[in-house]
């Protein structure tokens, strides 16, 4: 099972493998925040640190919201666009 970890904490939450990382909702140890659910909020922004390579490529909603907003960066995602196939450590942004 892939281990999403949450870098300034430390802590950490497995899921299976191409979980979406809205799967994070129904843990207790979740500290992304989840809005829209759809890339139309922004709220679930985060920077993946390590494990790009095991999250999903940006969508075309994700990367127009994230041009929007002006958040646009290598490392930025949102996370309710995720599906993660292998360990990532990711730090959210809101």
């Amino acid at each position: 099972m892939p281990r999403v970890t949450f870098s300034r904490t430390g802590k950490s939450v497995d899921l299976p493998t191409n979980s979406s990382l809205i799967d994070l909702e129904d843990s207790r140890d979740n500290e992304v925040p989840f809005g829209c659910r759809s890339a139309a909020c922004g709220t679930c922004l985060i920077d993946v640190v390590t494990g790009m390579h095991n999250v999903s490529p940006k969508n075309e909603d994700e990367q127009d919201l994230l041009d929007t907003l002006d958040l646009d960066g290598e490392k930025r995602r949102l996370a309710c666009q995720c599906v993660i196939h292998g360990d990532v450590t990711i730090d959210p942004q809101s």
